[in-house]
């Protein structure tokens, strides 16, 4: 039987290549793992379900006049409040539906973003200002906190539209407002002032795509950063992070952001100095008793913070898809695919609960102790970066290697036909359902063209990642004897010649862990399975909640979890658990008399992740304190 990948391969391979011609400027410094973007055929599975739902639930119904190009097309007379918030967050939508557009290839979709550019440009002013606050007297409009802001990431999104959709017309108008904000911004007389967290990003993003140098300089050498609440004034080539306790300048996803464009300009300017802020903040982030939270995000209305507090303005969304992308480019950049146990502890918990389960409302805050809420409105900044962050997702999954190879790091239902090296294609497929089960079967089968079918045996390398949560992994190719497999390396190498019809198979078993809190979290645990938190929810505890209002405070007798069982209830293929409980102030010398219901992270009713135990024997470390 032949196998015909012919419409997935070209239509990868015609992605691949308007990325290609897109970035002129090849890097001085070539990262070991190049990503391989996967098309909407190619990816299903949860991670697929969750883009689908973002882009037809979400994206396709937002208003993008009234709330996205209206703001610019009419200006107020006056300025607006004095704080002068008024982001808008417009080129974060372009952003995601440049990458939409082409990861789905639907003309729907392509057309409703190419609009969104063409009506936000027809906004502009003849000297190119583009902003949604009245022009002031020597063009003062600018120098106000949020018109950068817009500017720079309107930038970054038509970048993104050129590099993902070929389009011509929105590299120039990068161009044109790049070439706005160089010749403005140094006129501005307290440039601390205004919020800069995506100008060297959208800066280095163009320099990719034109090769213009001054677009590298100004994203290199301008001193930039908003002082008061935000990060250090300073250019983005001098920057070095060496504490977070002051509240001016310690603004999470702002440094990360900062953390992150350090490393793009690191593969065209090698220079070690640039990943000191990286290498810092990371050893801050995932420390015992660190500032990174069990679900995977961090933030404390907006702050780096030591607290573990969970209730209220923690894990902003902004935050939550700035650590996946950093953590991305720090694993595709060291070829550590370690870095993908914190992408999925990321994306399975703080950034699919910031989700609703129908896919139309987005949190801006995902707290992991008392209630959460939804976000009131579609623009602004954690809905849009929310957008961008699951757009990358299909980047994610699979690797191209230095040496020939192919890495797997993301565990998700998917197909695809990879070239690896001299023209050599090889026809990977994932099958499981994860993370429901650590079953993952994974199909190998060289190819000679997008038809797949009879070929020669080829060598080459296939690298995974053993997560650091399965104490032992069972990897089994075709009928040979099973080999045991423990995690803690940058990856297991599989280097074999491989043959059509060849299959492997990795068994994770995910017992229960009970990880330890630490702050205000001490003395109490969370449940894990696999990359998946559990909470305590109102949804199917009322009657227990109505009695006890702080379920945080219930002692659960660890014996009594047992397998989980199917809770359809906020995802497909979703888990929860049955437990037995003890009231806080029983004294625990008869069996626990009370049931409680533990569902996934993700169930939006969840008000409790910590809990105590009465056992702390049973207890455990984050796997994932310390390292990378």
């Amino acid at each position: 039987m032949r196998l015909s990948l012919a419409p997935l391969y070209l239509a990868a391979v015609m992605l691949a290549a308007t990325i290609a011609r897109a970035e002129t400027v090849a890097p001085k410094v070539v990262d070991p793992l190049q990503p391989v973007r996967l098309t909407q055929p190619q990816l299903s599975g949860e991670i697929g379900r969750r883009i689908d739902d973002l882009i037809h639930k979400n994206f396709m119904v937002i208003d993008l006049d009234r709330d996205f190009v209206d703001p610019f097309r009419h200006r107020p007379p006056t300025d607006p409040p004095k704080d002068g918030r008024r982001y808008v967050g417009v080129g974060k939508v372009i952003d995601a539906g440049a990458k939409f557009a082409a990861y789905t290839g639907d003309p729907e979709v392509a057309r409703r973003t190419t609009r969104l550019i063409d009506e936000l440009m027809k906004s502009r002013d003849p000297d190119g200002y583009l902003g949604h606050m009245p022009v002031a007297p020597d063009g003062a409009q600018n120098y106000r906190n949020w018109i950068l802001h817009d500017q720079e990431y309107a930038l970054l999104g038509l970048v993104e539209h050129f590099r993902y959709c070929g389009d011509e017309k929105s590299l120039q108008y990068a161009r044109e407002l790049a070439d706005y904000i160089c010749e403005t911004f140094p006129k501005n007389p307290h440039p601390e002032n205004v919020c800069t967290a995506g100008l060297p990003e959208s800066m280095l993003a163009l320099y990719a795509c034109t090769g213009e140098p001054r677009y590298l300089r100004f994203a290199a050498d301008t001193p930039h950063g908003f002082i008061h609440g935000e990060v250090e004034h300073s250019s983005l080539r001098d920057w070095v992070k060496t504490s977070i306790g002051d509240p001016k300048t310690s603004h999470i996803y702002v440094n990360i952001s900062r953390c992150y464009s350090q490393t793009m300009l690191h593969r065209w300017e090698p220079d070690d100095a640039l990943l000191k802020s990286s290498r810092f903040i990371l050893g801050e982030l995932t420390r015992p008793g660190g500032c990174l939270f069990v679900i995977g995000s961090a933030s404390d209305r907006e702050q780096f913070s030591y607290t573990q507090n969970g209730r209220g303005a923690v894990s902003e969304s902004c935050v939550t898809a700035y650590l996946i992308r950093w953590f991305g480019t720090l694993m595709r950049m060291e070829g550590d695919l370690r870095y993908g146990d914190r992408i999925e502890r990321a994306v399975y918990n703080a950034l699919f609960a910031a989700q609703d389960p129908d896919g139309r409302k987005l949190r801006y805050f995902t707290p992991f102790e008392g209630p959460r809420t939804y976000f009131h409105v579609d623009g602004f900044c954690c809905p849009g970066n929310y957008r961008r962050i699951v757009a990358e997702l299909p980047e994610m999954v699979y690797y191209r290697t230095a040496d020939g190879g192919i890495a797997v790091s993301l565990f998700n239902e998917s197909k695809s036909l990879i070239e690896i090296d001299g023209g050599r294609k090889v026809a990977i497929e994932q099958k499981t359902d994860y993370p429901t089960s650590g079953k993952v079967r994974i199909a190998v089968t060289p190819s000679v063209g997008p038809v797949v079918g009879p070929s020669e045996a080829m060598e080459f390398p296939l690298r995974l990642r053993i997560p650091r949560w399965c104490p032992k992994a069972i990897l089994t190719i075709n009928d040979e004897s099973p080999r045991e497999l423990a995690p803690g390396e940058k990856f297991i190498e599989i280097r074999r010649t491989w043959k059509p019809g060849d299959a492997l198979t990795l068994d994770m078993p995910m017992p229960w862990r009970l990880v330890r809190g630490h702050a205000m979290q001490e003395g109490k645990v969370a449940l894990m399975r696999g990359p998946v938190v559990y909470c305590i929810g109102t949804a199917q505890n009322a009657q227990l909640i109505e009695k006890y209002p702080e379920p945080g405070q219930l002692v659960i007798d660890p014996e009594s979890l047992g397998e989980p069982v199917a809770d359809t209830s906020i995802r497909p293929d979703g888990l929860k658990v049955v437990a037995r409980a003890w009231p806080p102030d029983d004294d625990r010398t008869g069996p626990a008399p009370l049931t409680v219901v533990l569902t996934e992270f993700v169930d939006p009713s969840g008000i409790a992740t910590y809990f105590h135990v009465s056992d702390p024997s049973r207890t455990v470390e984050d796997e994932l304190a310390g390292g990378k």
